[in-house]
């Protein structure tokens, strides 16, 4: 029985990436592809990158939006971290959006 092969845009599941395409992007924030385009053009939503002919959203940066309007930006403020160390900024910042803090 011959092999069937799948071509998959994305080889890493969607946790493990920074970029999402469009609806990707659409479905984290929790809002419909359409309205995220809304938001988009708004300028509440951050525009994408174009990456190879793509437009990609950085996680971070759709994290940064939705941090600042839940006020979640403020539970980090409340842990001790250096300013020039991202990986125990961003470890805090997890932390405190998953209830860890």
């Amino acid at each position: 029985m011959p092999a069937t092969t799948i071509g998959l845009i994305h080889a890493l599941p969607a946790h493990s990436r920074r970029g999402f395409d469009r609806k990707e992007a659409a479905s984290y924030v929790g809002v419909s592809p359409t309205h995220f385009d809304k938001l988009v053009r708004q300028g509440i939503m951050p525009a994408p990158n174009l990456l190879l002919g793509r437009n990609v959203w950085d996680v971070r940066a759709l994290d940064r939006v939705l941090d600042a309007m839940s006020g979640a930006g403020s539970v980090t403020a409340h842990t001790p971290v250096a300013d020039n160390d991202d990986l125990d900024r961003e470890l805090a910042e997890f932390e405190a959006k998953h209830g860890y803090a």
